[in-house]
């Protein structure tokens, strides 16, 4: 009788410690810290004080692997091309039916010592963020160079988007962008997105960049701005997900303070003022003018290129034949 309880003993004995073994090496530590939705949550009684690095989850993960997978999205800048058309009065505008660049969209432009520089999104590469597209023309663009990648040293982990080029009085080229990494990396609580940052970058060349210290302009949801510079005032617009253009001036080009909203009917903006008229493009493309560029009024004009479904996010410059040159993205 003794010995037929020993053995029962032993062989439950047997059984608990091959469930404990399985327990750990299948299901893991009881008392540990477990990601959660991008926070570590108290799994058990762990001993140790919650990790101080931060923790990706598998749905963070797999967030950003779809977003990367440019050409794999049913939507998305990946189908977008850039292109550009002309006029001689900023509101009758003539389409070249040139492509200047595709996988590409939210261009921006500027003309240093008669060079025609185009900066844009590019998304041709799977697997990696946002890249910084660049095309060039020394002929009032009858010719385009090829596109190319241009880098920003001192940028770290961020992506450019919506880059807004500005030739300084130096001969030096200012790049505006908008961090669209920044609520990838750093998301805010209950999935509320953090305000949004404006940056800049600079280069001699309009090749070479580097990262500007500070911040531009912060602000909840603003994105593609645009800055505009009239005597010692510069005036920066960004869009925001109302449907509205907002204003911020600054003194220096540096640091920006909000103004006021500009325009109610649209965003995307790009201004582009000559005399004591102030022209705003926004996404359509509609055009709005304004005395003083702090509020605009739409004028009925629009621009649409032919064959496409979307035309928008312009670019307008004045080139050294007297003709205005307005860069876009479309979709067709």
């Amino acid at each position: 009788m003794k010995k037929s309880v020993f053995l029962f003993i032993c062989i439950l004995l047997a059984i608990v410690g091959v469930f404990c073994t399985l327990r750990f090496i299948v299901g893991g530590d009881e008392d540990t810290w477990i990601c959660e939705n991008g926070l570590w949550v108290k799994h058990g009684n762990p001993s140790d004080i919650a990790p101080l690095t931060g923790c990706e989850t598998q749905t963070d993960t797999m967030k950003d692997d779809f977003v990367y997978n440019w050409s794999t999205m049913d939507s998305g800048p990946y189908g977008d091309s850039v292109t550009f058309a002309t006029s001689t009065d900023l509101t009758i505008w003539y389409p070249s039916g040139k492509i200047l660049a595709t996988h590409a969209s939210v261009p921006g432009v500027v003309i240093k010592e008669g060079k025609i520089f185009i900066y844009y999104v590019d998304v041709t590469q799977d697997g990696k963020a946002e890249q910084t597209g660049l095309v060039m023309s020394d002929d009032n663009g009858k010719t385009w160079s090829d596109g190319q990648i241009m880098t920003i040293e001192g940028i770290e982990n961020r992506a450019v988007a919506d880059p807004d080029p500005v030739l300084l009085e130096d001969g030096q080229i200012r790049l505006y962008y908008f961090d669209i990494n920044d609520s990838r990396l750093n998301p805010g609580p209950n999935g509320i997105e953090p305000p949004q940052r404006i940056y800049s970058a600079i280069s001699s060349d309009g090749i070479h960049f580097t990262q500007e210290n500070g911040v531009r302009f912060v602000r909840e949801g603003a994105f593609d701005p645009d800055v505009e510079r009239d005597g010692n005032t510069w005036r920066m617009y960004v869009g925001t997900p109302d449907n509205e253009v907002v204003s911020a001036i600054s003194t220096d080009g540096l640091n920006f303070t909000e103004e006021g909203v500009a325009f109610s009917e649209g965003a995307v903006p790009d201004v582009f003022h000559e005399g004591s008229t102030w022209y705003l493009f926004t996404a359509g493309i509609n055009i709005a003018t304004s005395p003083d560029g702090k509020v605009f009024t739409p004028t009925g004009d629009t621009f649409h290129s032919p064959n496409t479904t979307i035309t928008a996010d312009p670019s307008v410059v004045k080139l050294s034949s007297g003709k205005y040159l307005m860069i876009y993205k479309i979709k067709e």
